[in-house]
């Protein structure tokens, strides 16, 4: 019961805090939809793919395996510090020769991507936050390894989007659009870069000095490799429809599928906050052998992220004009593409924690195989499907990988662990989620009289009242159970 309250207490945290970036990082697409248009938007994108790609091979995988290695020397503090202190020396001295190759190759790039002057000048600017956000990452990871979520979710889910959307609307007031684009990043990045140095003092107890003297570890260094690539065929999947679409299309293409792909992200946050925290105890249980209570684990969480995710995406494929209208009318064309990448995002809501599984128990370099085929099928079906149908085709590609993929590691999860994550219990959400569903359609009518920006509100209220009220008539699993009447003992009255 323990493990599982925590489990639901920082997932809850992590949740809000991915929620709350989610949003911020979407009125931020909005704000600079509605101030500088879908040009500037599109210019935005590409120049985060190009820094996200780049901030993995300046990590080196070394997020993820000090999550394993903090675990592994639970007994023994001084074992636990070195790692991280090595983690962060050797990342943060790699991403500071990639900003320069960034800032050198800034101009070539937006040429590739058919980019102008803005293109380029937005990829200088911000290779100078890649120190900061490599930091970021890393420490975060550390923090997260001693079951503490909130100071990375504050740091990557607050401080730079809500730094970002603060400063790209006061320096366009001051300084116009460019300086606003180029700026906003870079200084939120460093506000968070400032912030998680002091939560890592204070949860680990690292000093600077135990930084700079930090030696090589090769057993962290040779974990981490494969976990290198992971990473980095995982985020090039991530945002090559967007790379794609800049090399077949332009930036102002690209700038009318963003607010699809972020209003679909949305649905993403549960994933992302649960396998946070279940990341860590992955690791613990599989290295003390507990392999029956490693997959009861497994099994509960894949249930409560789907369970979680299914009443945003209901929202998304019910009513996916009213949604992109926030950005524009004329945003509104990309609703089929809204209604592909939401289904692509419940699909891998509900295989996602199969690659954590693996990386957690070992199986990086099985990890790995997945992700690479996954990453060429995906530039495969994006140059077939994008020349011919554009931002849908890229919507399509990109539901099919996570089909396969997810496929593919359940498929290996079964093989290894003798683990998989299905059960009956599935069945119940999904038949809540299509009664709601049903609910809302037939109320659409009614509910499109309502002001723009009220109506998702409304609609995600109606939906979780039907939900839960089916939900609950399907009865609860008794870990649910559990978990409620612990957390509001009340009920058991």
């Amino acid at each position: 019961m323990k493990r599982k309250m925590t489990i639901v207490r920082q997932a809850g945290f992590s949740f809000s805090g991915f929620i709350a970036g989610q949003g911020l990082r979407f009125l931020f697409n909005i704000a600079v939809a509605g101030m500088l248009g879908a040009r500037y938007l599109g210019v935005y994108a590409l120049a985060l793919a190009v820094l996200q790609i780049i901030e993995v091979l300046a990590a080196g995988g070394l997020d993820a395996a000090v999550l394993r290695f903090v675990n592994l020397h639970e007994d023994c503090p001084e074992k636990q510090r070195a790692h991280i202190a090595t983690a962060v020396k050797v990342s943060f001295l790699r991403s500071l020769p990639l900003a320069l190759l960034l800032m050198l190759a800034s101009g070539p790039l937006a040429s590739l991507l058919h980019g102008d002057r803005l293109l380029a000048a937005t990829l200088f600017c911000y290779a100078c936050s890649l120190p900061f956000t490599v930091f970021t990452a890393v420490a975060g990871h550390a923090i997260q390894a001693y079951r503490d979520l909130r100071p990375k979710i504050v740091a990557t889910q607050l401080i730079v989007p809500g730094g970002m959307l603060l400063l790209v609307a006061a320096l366009n007031r001051l300084s116009g659009g460019t300086v606003a684009l180029v700026s906003a990043l870079p200084l939120a990045s460093a506000a968070a870069g400032v912030w998680i140095w002091r939560e890592l003092r204070r949860v680990t107890g690292l000093l600077p000095r135990d930084v700079f003297s930090a030696g090589l570890s090769g057993e962290l260094a040779r974990y981490a490799r494969p976990l290198l690539f992971v990473a980095l065929t995982a985020m090039t999947s991530h945002w090559l429809d967007i790379l794609m679409l800049g090399w077949y299309a332009d930036a102002g293409t690209v700038g009318l599928y963003q607010p699809a792909v972020r209003t679909a992200g949305l649905v993403r946050a549960v994933l992302i906050a649960f396998a946070g925290i279940v990341s860590p105890m992955f690791a613990g249980l599989h290295a003390r052998g507990e392999t029956d209570e490693l997959e009861r684990l497994f099994r509960i969480t894949t249930r409560w992220v789907l369970l979680a995710a299914l009443p945003p995406a209901v929202v998304l494929l019910v009513m996916p004009e009213a949604l992109l209208s926030l950005f524009g009318p004329g945003f509104i064309a990309a609703s089929p593409v809204l209604l592909v990448l939401t289904a692509a995002v419940l699909v891998q809501s509900l295989f996602g924690l199969c690659d954590t599984l693996l990386q957690m128990t070992g199986y990086a370099k099985t990890s790995l195989a997945t992700a690479g085929a996954a990453l060429a099928v995906h530039a495969v079906l994006n140059a077939a499907l994008i020349p011919r149908y554009g931002m849908l085709g890229a919507a399509i590609a990109l539901f099919a990988v996570y089909l396969l993929a997810g496929t593919a590691r359940a498929l290996a999860l079964r093989a290894l662990l003798g683990i998989h994550p299905f059960g009956a219990a599935l069945l119940k959400p999904l038949l809540a989620a299509l009664c709601s569903g049903l609910v809302l359609s037939l109320l659409e009518p009614l509910l499109g009289k309502l002001p723009v920006p009220a109506l998702p509100v409304v609609s995600l209220l109606l939906v979780l009242v039907v939900y839960a009220a089916v939900v609950r008539l399907l009865q609860l699993e008794q870990e649910e159970k559990e978990v409620i009447f612990e957390l509001l003992p009340f009920l058991k009255r």
